[in-house]
């Protein structure tokens, strides 16, 4: 019995996609994120790094939200995701 048996099933592939609510820290995070993104290329006026269901549940590719938030959650500081949870989508 290893120590992800019932959490991960198999390797987990940046390019999965997962999903997770955002705090209001997260959620600045990622303003500050699109803002940049749009400023820097005006094509891109309607840029959003995520998709965004009713309930609030935000979903991108691993990669993107490790670029995304990977520089901000950091152990001492308020965490971006609510109840600290990303969830990869299979």
């Amino acid at each position: 019995m290893s120590y992800f048996d019932g959490y991960a099933q198999g390797p987990v592939n940046i390019n999965q996609e997962v999903k997770f609510k955002l705090t209001k820290y997260g959620q600045k995070i990622l303003d500050d994120h699109n803002a940049e993104v749009r400023a820097t290329c005006k094509m891109l006026a309607d840029y959003s790094a995520t998709k965004i269901d009713g309930e609030g549940v935000h979903v991108m590719q691993l990669h993107t939200a490790m670029r995304v938030f990977g520089g901000k959650n950091i152990g001492f500081s308020e965490p971006p995701f609510e109840n600290c949870v990303m969830t990869v989508l299979r």
